[in-house]
């Protein structure tokens, strides 16, 4: 399995920055830090701020060198090895963190980040990591994570300009919305799909399973039989 490693690096002229890697469990091989997979990095003040409230249950629960306080999680620390589960949602924390600009859609990012079951948690870690649609991946997750409902609000006496005008922001407006709609259905119906898939494969695994014990049973009365045949021939 995997292992996930969040550690936090200095430049001259660019400050701090934070940085996670992926590398692949080789237990008989030497660790090389070519080996690592940059998963995502993050220099800008705003950005390395919601990623340490992102990171702070997963730094206190790190696997080693030993947990630590995010708080106290500095450019002179050791880097941290988190948990599998942990290294995933944060990966999906940096993938989205330089589009998240406003504070409230980081909020809902962050909320809905934390509140997804573990195996979602694997699907979108896949589909925004590996394959080819990674970048359609990481937007619609944004897009799942931070979507709200329109809300409709009673309109004013306005002139006729002013109401062409909120009319063409109106209907741009409508189409963002449209767009953003059809993104999360979309990544409704993938995750739907892929809740399906891995139900069908636990169920076949049971299947498989009492099958097996099914011909083990069968088989051993005939083993009964011929061992009472050889007894006779003696």
């Amino acid at each position: 399995m995997e292992q996930f490693r969040l550690r936090i690096r200095v430049q001259p002229k660019r400050g701090q920055i934070w940085e996670l890697h992926l590398f692949p469990h080789q237990p008989r091989r030497q660790f090389r830090e070519v080996d690592g997979r940059v998963l995502g990095s993050s220099s800008s003040p705003e950005g390395i701020y919601w990623l340490r409230q992102v990171a702070e249950p997963y730094l206190v629960r790190a696997e080693a060198p030993e947990p630590i306080q995010a708080s106290d999680f500095g450019p002179n620390s050791e880097p941290r090895w988190l948990q599998h589960e942990d290294g995933m949602r944060l990966a999906l924390a940096f993938s989205s963190a330089r589009w998240l600009v406003k504070r409230k859609h980081r909020t809902m990012f962050l909320k809905g980040l934390r509140s997804l079951p573990s195996e979602v948690v694997l699907y979108w870690f896949t589909l925004c990591f590996y394959g080819y649609q990674q970048a359609a991946g990481r937007a619609a997750l944004r897009t799942l994570l931070t979507h709200e409902e329109p809300s409709e609000e009673p309109r004013s006496a306005v002139t006729p300009d002013e109401e062409s005008e909120s009319y063409d922001m109106e209907k741009a407006g409508r189409a963002s919305i449209a767009a953003k709609q059809s993104r999360l259905i979309e990544a409704q119906e993938a995750l739907g799909e892929f809740s399906a898939r891995l139900k069908e494969q636990k169920g076949q695994k049971t299947e498989g399973a009492a099958s097996t014990a099914g011909s083990s049973k069968k088989a051993s009365p005939s083993r009964k039989r011929s061992k009472a045949g050889k007894q006779n021939k003696k």
